[in-house]
């Protein structure tokens, strides 16, 4: 498939999702190039305004597709995947199989012109609730052990649907241990029976005496928090060191706890 040929069957996919005209082609340039600064897009695509620029990437950040993060006291930007948009539409699958489908089939593609843009230690800031989803479609996709500390009525308020919906599917399928400590209420007894515990899903009630409005979810290499009070926003710390410092945090709490949900 030629480049133009590529880049055409993006744009109607992103067209689908009211991202046309200088939207697009900050998208693709960025795509294109890998990690770039907001000037550096502006030196390459002239016809845009460098002031516009910011705004341009700034609705892309709010739609989960594109990531930040600061490099020698600058700040970088990098295209993210965008299988979470298509788990968005879930549940107007009906009506909104064809946009789904489009999604999907470019999902690959977008990964394949990646290549080469594997990402460097440091932290990737995300806004919104798209950008949140992006952050757990990373993780889904990641199929690896996973460790989380997390309130579910703080969740429930952004993602009702989390309880009816499994969200344990893949971890069950490849048999991927997940281990959650969990501030106990009624929402998240309610999740459990949606999202069983089994061998591979372990559940740990921490002390009614703590309570937070954030997530942190950490798995091989990367650790996520999830801000979930009034500005919905979360980074992602790409770093095995720091990934580890907090498994072993985890683990310790884990073992201080010493009965275990049934």
């Amino acid at each position: 498939m030629s480049t133009n040929n590529r880049q055409q069957k993006i744009k109607e996919a992103l067209a689908l999702f009211n991202i046309t005209g200088r939207e697009s082609a900050v998208f693709l340039e960025l795509l294109e190039h890998g990690v770039s600064t907001a000037a550096s897009l502006a030196k390459r695509l002239p016809s845009i305004p460098r002031t516009s620029i910011y705004d341009i990437i700034k609705t892309l950040q709010n739609q989960g597709l594109v990531s930040s993060f600061e490099r020698n006291e600058e700040i970088h930007y990098q295209v993210e995947n965008i299988e979470h948009v298509a788990d968005s539409i879930e549940a107007q699958k009906r009506e909104l199989t064809e946009k789904q489908n489009t999604l999907r089939s470019v999902a690959d593609l977008l990964q394949q012109m990646k290549v080469g843009t594997a990402y460097e230690p440091g932290i990737r800031h995300f806004e919104g609730k798209q950008g949140v989803l992006a952050i757990l479609r990373e993780l889904q996709n990641a199929r690896q052990e996973t460790r989380t500390i997390v309130d579910v009525i703080s969740v429930y308020k952004t993602f009702p649907q989390m309880l009816v919906e499994d969200n344990l599917k893949d971890f069950q399928t490849y048999n991927i241990l997940k281990k959650d400590l969990m501030i106990k209420s009624r929402e998240a007894e309610r999740y459990l029976k949606v999202a069983p515990l089994s061998d591979f899903h372990q559940v740990k009630w921490l002390p009614p005496t703590i309570s937070f409005k954030t997530d942190t979810l950490i798995w091989e290499g990367h650790v996520a928090i999830i801000d979930y009070s009034d500005r919905l926003s979360g980074i992602i710390i790409d770093n095995p060191s720091i990934s580890q410092t907090f498994i072993a945090w985890f683990e310790m709490m884990w073992a201080g706890i010493k009965e275990e949900v049934k």
